[in-house]
C-alpha cells in the first residue's frame, strides 16, 4: 500500500496520525498497543482529521527519529522491535514509525509495571488493560487459548454424558469419524479436561461445550435472546435467556429465530412449503461464528440475539483478533481465538470450513436477493447486522435504531437491578471484609501474609474471612496458589476504608 493510500485511511487499531510530536508517554502507550496487537503505524506530518500533510521540518528530522527511539527504548518494557522512515510527500517530510507486532506480550510502560502500564488498541484509542486482558496477553505468548485453561471450581461429573454422546454422534455423521469411548482419557485428548497432580478438572472448552449449565462457572455463558416491537429496543415482545451447552444454545437460538420472524408459504406440486424471510443457514452460519469466536475471557458478557423488525443484530464480546480486519472477512482469513472449541465445532459439522464463514452467509444472502449484511467492530465487541430489504428496493428505509448505535456494552434493565442487589449486599459486609476487596481491588495478586499484615488480623482471620466472600462470590482465585491472583466476581464500588497498611 502506498503511503497516500495509507493516509487516506481513518486512524484504527493498526494507524495512527500526528501533526506533530505528541508527548513521550502518548508514543509509549501507542507503542504498547501495537505491539499487544497486531503491529502499526504512526505516521508524524498529517492532522488526524482532516488528513492535511503539514510535513517536518528537515532540519528536525533526524532529532525526532532519535527522540523516538529513546522513548521506545527507555519507556516500554519489553522492547518491541520498531522501524522508522522518512517519506517525502509532494517536498514535505513526514516520520512514519512502524511498530511490529511483539511475542514477549504483555508491552507495557516500564515506569508504571505489567498491572498498571498495559495497553492495548480498540478502535482508534488506546486503553488500559484490564487483568483479564493481561491474562489474554500472557496466553498468546504461550500460545495457549483461555478456553484451554482448566475450571478449578468444577469436576469432570459437571460434563454431561448426553452432551459427550451427542458431540460423538454429530462428528460421527459429519466427518465419518469412528465413534469413541467418551472416558476421562477420550476427554484429556480432545482438552475438555486436563490433568495435573492426579487430579482431573475440565477446562473452560469442555465446560461450555458439554456442562447442562456454563454460566456456574463462565458468568455470560449465555444467549440473550430479544423480539423488540418495530425498530428499536423500547418494547419486548418477546425475550428469552437460553443456556445449556453450546449445541443447546445453538439450536434453541435458531427456534427462537424461527418463531419470531416472518414467513410465507409456496406451493410447490402437491406441496405447501415456508420460507423465512432471512435464509436460516445465514443466520445459523453467522450465530456459530459468534459462539465459536467470542471472548470468554470476559465474564459477565453475553452474546445478544435482537430481531427488530427490520433487521437482525447478533452482537458477541470480543473485537476481532489483532491480525484481522474488517476488510478481511469474506476473504478467507482466519484466526481462532478459541481452538479447541473451534475444532469440535468444526467435526460436528457447525463449522464448514476455516475463514469462510462470511463467504457463505454473503452467499446465502445474494441468493435470497436481500441487502448484504454489515459487520462492525465497537469498543470490544463484534456485530452482525442483518436487514430484510431487498436489493435495489426504493422507499424502505435501512435504518438502525438509536438504541442500536448505542455502545453494546450498555447497562440493560435486568443488569441494573443486580447491581442494586449488589449495592445491599456490600452494605452487609464486615469491614474486614471491605477492607479485603479493597487491597484487592488495588493489588490481584496481594498474598495472605500482606492482607494480614495490612489489616492487623491473623492468616487464619484472613482464611475465613475469604472463604466468606467466596461463598457469597464476591472473589475467586485464579491460577495456583504462588503463581495464581484474586479475581472480583463483582463490579461494585468500595469506599477505601482504613487500614495498618504503613506505605
Amino acid at each position: 500500500m502506498s503511503i497516500l493510500d495509507l493516509i487516506s485511511l481513518p486512524e484504527s487499531k493498526t494507524l495512527e496520525f500526528k501533526e506533530t510530536m505528541p508527548n513521550p508517554e502518548a508514543i509509549a502507550k501507542t507503542a504498547c498497543g501495537f505491539a499487544n496487537g497486531g503491529g502499526g503505524s504512526i505516521i508524524i506530518g498529517v492532522t488526524d482529521k482532516e488528513k492535511k500533510i503539514i510535513g517536518i521540518n528537515e532540519r528536525d528530522i533526524s532529532d525526532l527519529e532519535e527522540k523516538i527511539s529513546n522513548i521506545v527504548y527507555t519507556l516500554v518494557e519489553p522492547t518491541p522491535a520498531f522501524n522508522t522512515t522518512v517519506l517525502n510527500i509532494e517536498g514535505k517530510l513526514l516520520l512514519k514509525i512502524e511498530i511490529y507486532p511483539g511475542s514477549l506480550k504483555p508491552y507495557h510502560l516500564k515506569n508504571k509495571g505489567e498491572v498498571e502500564g498495559t495497553y492495548i488498541r480498540l478502535g482508534s484509542t488506546n486503553r488500559k488493560a484490564d487483568i483479564d486482558t493481561i491474562e489474554e496477553l500472557r496466553r498468546r505468548k504461550m500460545n495457549i487459548g483461555f478456553d484451554e485453561i482448566e475450571v478449578f471450581e468444577a469436576s469432570i461429573e459437571d460434563l454431561a454424558i448426553e452432551n459427550i454422546d451427542l458431540y460423538l454422534e454429530k462428528r460421527e455423521k459429519a466427518r465419518d469419524i469412528p465413534r469413541a469411548s467418551p472416558d476421562t482419557e477420550f476427554l484429556k485428548k480432545i482438552k475438555a479436561v486436563r490433568q495435573q497432580n492426579g487430579t482431573v478438572h475440565p477446562t473452560v472448552a469442555g465446560i461450555l461445550l458439554f456442562s447442562n449449565q456454563p454460566e456456574n462457572y463462565i458468568p455470560g455463558a449465555v444467549i440473550k435472546c430479544a423480539r423488540f416491537k418495530g425498530n428499536e429496543m423500547d418494547e419486548f415482545i418477546d425475550q428469552r435467556i437460553i443456556t445449556g451447552s453450546l449445541f443447546t444454545q445453538a439450536e434453541e437460538t435458531i427456534a427462537f429465530f424461527k418463531k419470531n420472524i416472518r414467513r410465507s408459504a409456496k406451493i410447490e406440486g402437491l406441496y405447501r412449503t415456508e420460507e423465512y424471510e432471512y435464509p436460516e443457514k445465514a443466520i445459523r452460519e453467522a450465530l456459530v461464528n459468534a459462539i465459536c469466536h467470542r471472548d470468554y475471557s470476559r465474564r459477565g458478557a453475553d452474546i445478544k440475539f435482537a430481531i427488530f423488525d427490520n433487521r437482525i443484530e447478533i452482537t458477541s464480546p470480543g473485537g476481532l483478533l489483532p491480525n484481522v480486519s474488517i476488510e478481511d472477512l469474506g476473504t478467507g482469513v482466519s484466526e481462532l481465538r478459541n481452538k479447541v472449541i473451534g475444532k469440535i465445532l468444526n467435526e460436528s459439522g457447525l463449522i464448514e470450513g476455516y475463514g469462510t464463514g462470511v463467504l457463505r452467509i454473503r452467499k446465502y444472502i445474494q441468493e435470497k436477493g436481500l441487502t448484504q449484511p454489515e459487520f462492525r467492530e465497537n469498543n470490544g465487541f463484534f456485530k452482525a447486522i442483518f436487514f430484510n430489504s431487498k436489493v435495489g428496493e426504493e422507499g424502505k428505509e435501512r435504518k438502525v435504531g438509536r438504541e442500536g448505535e448505542k455502545e453494546v456494552r450498555e447497562v440493560d434493565r435486568e443488569g441494573e437491578k443486580k447491581l442494586k442487589e449488589v449495592d445491599r449486599g456490600v452494605e452487609k459486609l464486615t469491614e474486614n471484609q471491605k477492607i479485603i476487596l479493597s487491597l484487592i481491588k488495588n493489588d490481584p495478586y496481594i498474598s495472605i501474609k500482606d492482607m494480614s499484615k495490612a489489616i492487623g488480623i491473623r492468616p487464619s482471620s484472613i482464611d475465613k474471612n475469604i472463604k466468606t466472600l467466596k461463598e457469597k462470590s464476591y472473589l475467586r482465585r485464579e491460577g495456583t496458589a504462588k503463581g495464581g491472583y484474586w479475581k472480583l466476581l463483582k463490579n461494585i464500588e468500595i469506599d477505601q476504608p482504613k487500614s495498618n497498611l504503613k506505605v
